[in-house]
């Protein structure tokens, strides 16, 4: 409590005209957060004002989205944030996704094809976030039947000798999802990733319980048509949380400078410390560490090419 006519309360869903917030005896509100504020998002800790006779709308989130929006909670403030998930909007400017996470999942699978340059600029946020990175290989089962084992492969190894972990996962068969289930543990993670590539599926699989639609599968192409479109909060039984966003095409990072850009290429920024200018750019310089490293492949092509696609067109 922060005073006799307020509270405090976590935002679960930011759902366009209204949040559905939950205060710490885990009621369910609707409320409306006012305009100073600007967007307020899910995961935020938000502080809530009492009416004369505060509405509860519901003792679980799967039945609040249809309550009647009567006597409205409304936000007067929100505390700070440890960590934003945010991306670069229509004018240019960082739209936050979420508030107060941990970590983030990167998911990605063999249908639809794996997208290393999305992975890439999920790695930037991560590091602009001071956040750790989980990336999932789902739907381990399609893997053989894509004909994507040996980019599986290879995905796997690059990252994880960068320094992440990957852990494969197959809804199907059940494969990796005690080891994802240990890695969200005492964490507050947010699934991230292309639509179809099954966050809905697997956080069906970790919440049997939660509401969530996994979609129809399309008969031609056997993707999952995702149909997560509101970003959720969910408590996890063994401590911690995980955030369900919305599928992207386009994660664009152009609110970050070429400084928040390297250092999301974690071996390319440690070896640049060895570069002969400080403001090397790492593409035509004399005595270019980065380079020397490119030339002996002790840094992926692939990662420095994305590098410098994203400097070019996001800075």
């Amino acid at each position: 409590m922060t005073g006799a006519s307020t509270f405090e309360a976590r935002v679960i869903a930011n759902r366009g005209a209204d949040l559905l917030v939950r205060d710490e005896a885990d009621t369910y509100y609707t409320a409306v957060p006012q305009k100073k504020l600007g967007l307020v998002v899910c995961g935020d800790r938000v502080v809530c004002d009492v009416p004369d006779a505060p509405a509860q709308v519901s003792d679980s989130p799967a039945t609040s989205a249809d309550a009647p929006h009567k006597d409205i909670l409304r936000v007067s403030g929100v505390e700070p944030r440890s960590s934003v998930l945010a991306r670069t909007d229509r004018r240019g400017q960082p739209k936050a996704i979420a508030a107060n996470v941990s970590q983030l999942v990167v998911v990605t699978a063999p249908k639809p094809p794996f997208d290393q340059l999305l992975i890439d600029r999920y790695t930037i946020a991560a590091r602009h976030m001071n956040v750790d990175l989980l990336l999932v290989i789902n739907k381990a089962d399609l893997i053989n039947v894509a004909n994507a084992d040996d980019q599986a492969d290879a995905i796997e190894t690059l990252y994880r000798a960068i320094g992440y972990s990957v852990i494969r996962c197959s809804c199907e068969s059940g494969q990796g999802i005690d080891a994802l289930t240990d890695a969200l543990s005492q964490q507050t993670s947010i699934l991230v990733g292309q639509s179809g590539v099954g966050k809905s599926s697997l956080l069906t699989r970790l919440l049997p319980e939660a509401s969530i639609r996994t979609g129809a599968l399309s008969e031609n192409s056997g993707l999952g048509r995702h149909t997560t479109t509101v970003t959720t909060w969910y408590d996890l039984a063994n401590g911690g949380a995980i955030i369900d966003s919305a599928g992207v095409r386009q994660f664009s990072l152009e609110h970050l400078s070429g400084v928040d850009i390297q250092a999301g290429f974690i071996e390319i920024e440690k070896t640049s410390h060895d570069c002969k200018f400080r403001d090397c750019t790492h593409r035509h310089e004399p005595d270019c560490a980065v380079l020397e490293a490119l030339s002996k492949e002790k840094i992926s092509a692939q990662r420095y090419q994305h590098f410098l696609s994203i400097q070019s067109n996001e800075t």
